[in-house]
């Protein structure tokens, strides 16, 4: 159940951090690559001006419940994020706030995330396709780009592979992935669009055993510092 869960929230895959890929060769044609990208998908000054992100999303699964609806809130000006899950007898929160975190659990308790749960929430927070293009746009001096040696686009940090990008003639992402996870998930047009800025309408895994459909998504919208405060409980 664990893993159904976390597959619907991490989008990502969650494998730890490897070398980069032998191959992926940075320098202009990957600064050209990038830039296809980010041009279908609404410009680079849209996508570097991003401030936060609320995405809203109904997530089919193959174990119980099998519909579920996730929110996931992002501000992407420091480590703060929220991810709420709902469904048939399930609501689930979990936050981080730079060092501090908490959850809410099946039983309605409310305590600090555990160790390992923590470690896949920093994992997957710091390779989030849509932060990861946010930091593409602003030309991230930690990020280096690069291409795969199957075309991918890819980004590094710290010498390793973060995340990276299958792009279709125009530039539209049709798949994506990170670290060491080469299955990623695939992605359908991305034609919801938002202040500009391009989001695909739906996202599986590749087997379809996890499906995401955007109900709404908001961006560079004020955050409720209250909804990351851990609230009084047991």
């Amino acid at each position: 159940m664990r893993a159904a869960i976390r597959r619907g929230l991490v989008i990502t895959g969650l494998g730890l951090a490897l070398p980069a890929v032998a191959g992926a060769q940075p320098g202009h044609a990957a600064e050209a690559l990038a830039d296809r990208m980010l041009s279908a998908l609404g410009g680079r000054d849209n996508w570097a001006a991003m401030k936060s992100l609320v995405n809203d999303s109904q997530q089919n699964r193959a174990t119980d419940p099998t519909v579920v609806r996730a929110v996931i809130t992002m501000d992407l000006t420091r480590r703060r994020f929220r991810i709420e899950t709902t469904g048939p007898g399930l609501h689930l929160i979990r936050v981080v706030d730079g060092d501090a975190h908490w959850r809410r659990t099946r039983d309605g308790k409310i305590g600090p995330i555990p160790d390992d749960f923590l470690a896949d929430d920093l994992r997957w927070h710091g390779a989030h396709v849509y932060r990861t293009i946010h930091r593409i746009a602003r030309r991230d001096p930690a990020l280096t780009v690069a291409v795969g040696g199957d075309g991918r686009l890819e980004a590094h940090e710290g010498g390793r592979r973060l995340a990276w990008f299958r792009l279709d003639s125009q530039g539209e992402p049709f798949a994506f992935g990170a670290y060491d996870d080469e299955v990623g998930s695939i992605s359908g047009p991305w034609v919801i669009k938002v202040k500009g800025i391009a989001h695909p309408a739906w996202t599986a895994s590749p087997d379809g055993t996890w499906r995401a459909l955007l109900r709404s998504i908001d961006v560079s919208v004020p955050l409720d510092d209250s909804q990351f405060v851990r609230p009084a409980g047991p």
